[in-house]
Formats: C-alpha cells, structure tokens, sequence
C-alpha cells in the first residue's frame, strides 16, 4: 500500500464508522441528556485535540462493518483495549478542566481498572478477545465493567461545566457509551446489517444519556452517589472475574 492508499485507509478507519458513530451519538446525547450550552463556544486547541482523540478512540473499537481489517499487515488493525482506554482517558482529561478530586479520581478507576482485569484474565490486550470470553461468570463481569463505565462517565466528562463547548461535552458522555455499547453487545452483533447495528447503538446512547440527565437532576450535581455506585459495580466486576479464573 503506498502513501496516499494508507492515508486513505487511516482516514477511512477514522471516519468510518467510528466518527460517524461518535457524531450521531453525541448528538442523540446532547439531545436526550438535555446539556446546556456552552458560555464560550469558541473551540481552543485543546478541545480540537480532546475531540481528535475520542475520534480515534471510537475508530478504534470492534463495531459492525469496521474497515480496519483493510490496513497493512495479516490481521488488519486490532482493536486494542490500552489503546482505547488511553484515548479515550486521554481525550475526557484534555478537553476538561484540570480538577480531580476524590470522586473524580475514584470513577476514573472505576472505569478502567475492570477493563483491564478482564485483559489479564483474556491475557491479551484484544478487545475482540475480551468481549468473546466464554462463560456466563465472565460475562456478567463484562455486563458490571460496562456499568461500572456508564455510571462514571458523567463525572469524568463533567457535563454541567459551562466552559466546555456543548458539543465536546456530549462526545465525553457518548463514546464511553460506545465502549460499554460494545461489552454489553450479544455476540453475534457484529452480523447484524450495519443500519441495524447502527439504529440500535445509537438509541441506547440516547436512553442512556436521558437517563443520565434524570439522574444529575435528581442528584443535584452530588458526584459521590454516582461515584460510589461506579466504584462498587467495578469492584463486583473483579471480584466475578477474579472467581471466574479459578
């Protein structure tokens, strides 16, 4: 493949359907989630680069219909679950205001730590490895990893902050999704017709972040309920897996 045919296929990767994913996801968040607008709508160089990397996070991920299987090499471009996490972390802490305190601190492992023991139990950094851990023991621990990422996505993308452009805000909530999207998926959804795959994905972020919303009002922006709720499905999640390898 020579210069211009990889470049294509990196764009192609990027934009399809990773990007286009993340894009109608979060504009079905920011519409059901009911997120306010931004005072300054102006887009610093930070939020472009925080926005680039959840992009390519989502690229990233096993979805229907990917085409990252046409870059070089035997197997395409893996889906790799480090990568993904860091950026996706990567971009949620770029595009946000430099603050972390305990709650914070405490969803941001709640959301990676499960993730990354389901890899060692997989002992592959795989995501499609991941996910297709047999058993029901490891897959309900894949079910709490995903809860335990839902739960803490709307602490670490801080979606009440006036100062993060709407939009951005709205990807910090909908690419997470996507990631839970995919351990939560029944095995065989990746031969689902891409429109389908798509309509389902796109409607769960949706509910997701609808309810999410619910939940901050409820709780009137009070981050410990939902940080000790991520911190407790992520510790079940280790704990399942941790049995699950015995």
């Amino acid at each position: 493949m020579d210069a211009v045919g990889l470049f294509a296929a990196v764009v192609a990767v990027a934009l399809f359907p990773g990007g286009v994913y993340a894009c109608a996801a979060a504009g079905g968040a920011a519409w059901a989630g009911r997120l306010s607008a931004a005072r300054a709508t102006a887009w610093t160089p930070a939020a472009v680069a925080s926005a680039a990397l959840l992009l390519f996070g989502a690229a990233m991920m096993p979805l229907p219909q990917a085409p990252a299987t046409a870059l070089p090499g035997p197997d395409g471009a893996p889906a790799n679950l480090l990568a993904i996490l860091l950026l996706v972390g990567g971009g949620v802490a770029l595009g946000t205001a430099p603050r972390w305190p305990r709650a914070r601190i405490a969803a941001g492992v709640a959301a990676a730590l499960p993730l990354l023991v389901l890899a060692a139990q997989a002992a592959t950094l795989s995501f499609p490895t991941v996910i297709g851990l047999p058993g029901r023991s490891l897959a309900a621990a894949r079910a709490l990893a995903a809860v335990a990422l839902l739960l803490a996505a709307p602490l670490l993308g801080r979606l009440d902050d006036p100062t993060v452009p709407r939009a951005l805000r709205a990807l910090h909530l909908a690419v997470p999704a996507l990631v839970a999207a995919v351990l939560l998926a029944p095995p065989g959804w990746s031969n689902l017709p891409a429109a389908v795959a798509a309509a389902m994905t796109l409607a769960g972020v949706a509910l997701y972040a609808g309810v999410m919303g619910a939940m901050r009002r409820a709780l009137r922006g009070h981050p410990s309920p939902l940080a000790i709720a991520a911190s407790a499905a992520a510790i079940a999640s280790i704990v399942v897996t941790s049995l699950a390898g015995r």
